[in-house]
């Protein structure tokens, strides 16, 4: 067998090897898909300096004080404070068990998008989070669930054929340090294809979603023409071998 021919079997399979690759990439059957988005929030300073104010306001000697005076000496002592009581509990609650330390206390936002791509239901969904966060879940019918306590880990019994769920989680920290922590997601029949989003726009958005389709199609014409040119050159070294005249 001549140095050529062995080349041209050589270059058969990457081609196949790459027509798999395609395969892979466009069937239908991907099963559990899961995009990954962090952010950075923090509210607005001007909502901060409103809730100051309201503390303010809100203080029980400043807040007795101007019940005292309006009720003009009508109010006894007992009242007076089950009105204090009163007027506080709306603010007090916002910030009751996890958010005692304001609403900058959990400035670090991971958005988790869950698409069952298959061809069956996903059943047992279970993610490991890198650090316990507020979680809120929407499914398929864009019903929200709020969870009462920190997490971390979320579990979804089952995604149907085609459904999206939706799951928001919002931690304390750093946002590179969070970002550099693995977040683990698999199902009963095994592990989802992960792909963590990123600020990009234009081309580079473009390849990097579709970069291992495009990858895949140029390796494939690549091994062709490899084959091709090893081939007509062989046909060529046999058209002008002594043994072809």
């Amino acid at each position: 067998m001549s140095w050529v021919k062995f080349g041209v079997l050589l270059a058969l399979p990457g081609a196949l090897l790459s027509v798999l690759s395609i395969y892979v990439v466009l069937k239908d059957d991907n099963k559990l898909e899961a995009d990954l988005s962090y952010q950075y929030d923090s509210a607005p300073r001007l909502f901060t300096e409103r809730l100051d104010t309201v503390k303010e306001h809100l203080d029980y000697t400043r807040l007795y004080d101007n019940i005292k005076q309006a009720g003009n000496g009508a109010l006894s002592h007992e009242q007076i404070n089950k009105i204090v009581d009163l007027s506080q509990a709306p603010y007090l609650a916002l910030f009751d068990a996890p958010f005692e330390r304001g609403p900058d206390n959990y400035p670090v936002r991971l958005l988790i998008t869950l698409r069952n791509t298959g061809s069956k239901v996903i059943k047992e969904v279970h993610i490991k989070l890198p650090e316990k966060g507020i979680v809120q879940i929407r499914d398929e019918s864009r019903i929200d669930t709020l969870k009462p306590e920190l997490m971390s880990s979320v579990e979804i019994p089952a995604i149907v054929q085609n459904g999206v769920y939706r799951i928001w989680v919002y931690f304390q920290g750093d946002l590179k340090t969070l970002m550099e922590k693995d977040v683990h997601i698999g199902y009963s029949d095994g592990v989802a294809q992960v792909r963590v989003s990123e600020e990009v726009i234009g081309l580079d958005a473009y390849m990097a979603r579709y970069g291992v389709f495009w990858l895949s199609i140029l390796t494939l014409v690549y091994a062709l023409l490899v084959a091709l040119y090893l081939l007509i050159s062989a046909y060529k070294d046999d058209e002008t071998s002594p043994a072809s005249r």
